[in-house]
């Protein structure tokens, strides 16, 4: 038993939510920025932290990410891959548009990658993938028209397990299935 609860106890990874609530002030028109151990990238050059909602647009009532009519990037800092829990995503206030459609591409940790379309609306959407990723990328479908802006909020990571880790919990269960068989078999 304690085989097994130390190795299960070796996946419960650390989880943590970047959402941007260390920022005390509007940021606005930058390329890059960190947030806890996120590295947020954008080629359009209008990424920035929106602090409250002027006018219409995603704003659940804190600090959020905001991009436009380019292509958002967000990988760790230190450059290792990560499990992608959940994160808040939706059109910002920036545009008149009610909608805007949205392809979100993750770059797999085993290598590859996948991708999938959105339809941002004026609410936050969660999304949940449980995905170990090296990075994700969101582009907007018609750039040039500016669809809208990207509002993207509270992501929630942990660790992708080590080889190794699975291995002990592997080992853990071969452990455990041995000591049960043994109980059942009569004396």
């Amino acid at each position: 038993m304690a085989v097994a609860a130390l190795a299960g106890a070796g996946l419960a990874q650390a989880v943590e939510t970047v959402d941007f609530d260390e920022f005390t002030e509007r940021v606005e028109a930058v390329d890059s920025l960190v947030s806890g151990p996120l590295a947020f990238s954008s080629d359009s050059g209008y990424l920035g932290i929106e602090l409250t909602a002027p006018n219409v647009g995603a704003f659940n009532g804190t600090p959020y990410l905001i991009d436009s009519r380019g292509t958002l990037s967000v990988a760790r800092s230190d450059g290792q891959a990560f499990r992608l829990e959940g994160f808040d995503i939706g059109q910002s206030w920036f545009t008149n548009q009610p909608t805007a459609g949205i392809t979100v591409t993750y770059d797999l940790a085993g290598g590859g990658s996948t991708s999938q379309a959105l339809v941002l609306t004026r609410g936050f959407l969660r999304l949940e993938p449980g995905l170990g990723i090296t990075a994700m990328h969101f582009a907007l479908d018609v750039p040039a028209l500016g669809g809208g802006y990207v509002a993207l909020d509270n992501l929630v990571i942990s660790a992708v397990p080590e080889p190794a880790t699975w291995a002990g919990f592997a080992l853990g269960l071969v452990v455990l299935g041995g000591a049960a068989r043994r109980r059942r078999r009569p004396s």
